[in-house]
């Protein structure tokens, strides 16, 4: 196991890998594309027709009122009293699947890269392999559409449930026992075949909160745990036929994890924000939903389970501030 800074910042928690999946440059068909970049992580930078592309770069007034958010989203964290967080953010438009956000992981007051840099999974395109990454919030947040209405999620729990999360996210022989060889967009949750960037993050859950031994059998564990405490995965309706049987032709999405009876209905069941957000709320009394969005120079900040408008549209009792 090791430690080492990236080259864009953070920190890299690695370990020796089995051999990466074979990655293909094909052309997606824009439907199957929303769906495998919904699942990417944006350090995999899926924001054109290719997998793997770089994304292209924010204007510099763009960065700012990113860089400004952030700082914002920091503020908040650190006057919260909290230790730890989990941490939800958007990433490319994705009404069609009605998913608003995309990728999720746990901003930790004590991470070792900075205070509150997010712990997550993402897919190095470079390496070809799945890493365990600590990236400040700024790098967190940054990489988003330009002129996109950016959407971010916080869950603020109860010391009792705070503190074992807090413990298992820093601990790196736990985090790495969770990570998986073998990436896939559109993992199945009830399979250890591939894993996405959510679902290392709701293994960690319940690692945190159902007390298990860990060791070779950890995702195993962690699944059967999930399944008996009534978790239930997001359904994606990829809606046409044809965009299940691409998955046999495009890298990082995957069919031989999935029931049939799912592919058959065109249906993938995945890890996502929504769902995590919502088995804790199931999970855990008093967990406090703190919804933030920004668009253009305008910061919304809105407190409670129900969700923000689409538009970023402030409701009553929201707080707003101008970020120039």
């Amino acid at each position: 196991m090791a430690i080492r800074r990236a080259a864009q910042g953070g920190f890299l928690i690695s370990r020796p890998m089995r051999q990466p999946a074979r990655i293909a440059q094909a052309l997606l068909t824009a439907g199957l594309f929303a769906l495998g970049a919904a699942l990417l992580p944006a350090k995999a930078g899926a924001s054109s027709l290719l997998f793997c592309e770089q994304s292209s770069p924010a204007s510099v007034a763009r960065k700012s009122s990113l860089l400004l958010f952030s700082q914002q989203v920091k503020n908040l964290l650190e006057q919260s009293g909290h230790q730890a967080a989990i941490i939800s953010r958007s990433g490319l438009d994705l009404e069609r699947f009605n998913i608003r956000l995309s990728h999720a992981g746990i901003s930790l007051r004590d991470n070792p890269n900075s205070p509150w840099s997010v712990r997550q999974l993402y897919y190095a395109c470079d390496e070809q392999r799945p890493h365990l990454y600590d990236q400040g919030l700024p790098g967190f947040l940054i990489d988003q559409p330009q002129g996109s209405t950016v959407y971010l999620s916080i869950l603020l729990l109860p010391p009792a449930q705070e503190a074992p999360l807090r413990q298992a996210a820093l601990d790196n022989k736990l985090a790495l026992q969770l990570l998986s060889a073998d990436y896939s967009a559109n993992a199945y949750p009830y399979s250890t075949r591939y894993q996405n960037c959510n679902q290392w993050l709701v293994e960690l859950l319940a690692h945190a909160w159902g007390s298990l031994p860990g060791g070779n059998a950890a995702r195993q564990q962690a699944q059967d745990w999930l399944q008996q405490q009534g978790y239930r995965p997001d359904s994606v309706d990829v809606k046409h036929r044809y965009m299940v049987w691409a998955a046999h032709v495009v890298p990082l999405v995957h069919n031989d994890d999935h029931p049939a009876a799912e592919l058959d209905a065109r249906r993938y069941q995945v890890s996502l924000p929504a769902g995590i957000e919502s088995f804790v709320r199931q999970q855990i009394a008093g967990t406090e939903r703190i919804q933030l969005c920004l668009r253009e120079h305008t910061l919304v900040t809105h407190r409670g389970w129900d969700d923000m408008a689409t538009d970023c549209r402030p409701a009553n009792g929201d707080t707003v501030q101008q970020l120039d």
